[in-house]
């Protein structure tokens, strides 16, 4: 992978959109890249944050688990996505564990390369913090969705939060690709299988959505969000 093609790579990424590019060839050299088979654990929550990631194909898994060892996912990542960015800023630990579910190329940049970086470049650091600050309040609404909603408005902001991240606008709608199994998407909602179909079913009849396969076309955006209250 050239400097060049990271350099695009990191422009499409939400964290690093806002950069010019000269800011991002000052980002592209701390770039490593990483393929893992499935079912490897990045990280365990806990660990010191060495690093954050990219994924560059394949998917993630962003987890926790209980005391009784029961999982609670809570976010699966595709193409684009960054996760472990935050502990990078502040040092702290990785909140979450992170696991591969398919095989996957990740895109790595460790956090004293990035923080050096930053020391440098503080416009770079700014630009970056508003990103964060916009995904922290996102991380918020999906603790206040998981602790207090029903399934269906869950099911509902889910689909809204990916039409916001990858969704692209159509004649007809916003086409999301899931990326997701239906059991991935009940992991995320913390339901089962069977409850993501059925409603899924509710919202097609009801016309606020279409499926076909992993693909999702959002016929009434505003109809949705009413559903996700």
């Amino acid at each position: 992978m050239t400097d060049r093609t990271i350099e695009e790579y990191l422009a499409g990424t939400p964290i690093f959109s806002s950069l010019s590019r000269e800011e991002l060839g000052e980002v592209a050299p701390l770039v490593m890249v990483r393929n893992l088979p499935a079912d490897t654990v990045i990280f365990h929550e806990g660990d010191p944050a060495a690093a954050f990631y990219m994924v560059k194909s394949g998917k993630v898994r962003i987890y926790k688990l209980s005391r009784e060892g029961r999982e609670q996912v809570l976010t699966i990542l595709g193409e684009g996505q960054i996760f472990g960015d935050v502990p990078a800023f502040d040092g702290g630990p990785y909140p979450a564990t992170a696991a591969t579910i398919e095989e996957s190329e990740l895109l790595l940049v460790r956090s004293e390369d990035f923080q050096a970086l930053l020391g440098r470049h503080p416009e770079i650091a700014i630009k970056i913090i508003k990103v964060l600050g916009q995904r922290l309040r996102q991380a918020m609404e999906l603790v206040r969705d998981l602790s207090f909603k029903q399934v269906p408005h869950r099911l509902a902001g889910l689909l809204l939060k990916l039409a916001r991240e990858n969704g692209r606008e159509t004649g007809a709608g916003i086409e999301i690709d899931l990326g997701m199994s239906r059991q991935e998407v009940a992991e995320v909602v913390g339901t089962s299988r069977e409850t993501v179909t059925r409603e899924l079913k509710k919202m097609e009849k009801a016309g606020l959505l279409s499926i076909d396969r992993r693909k999702v076309l959002v016929a009434d955006r505003e109809r949705l969000e009413a559903w996700a209250r």
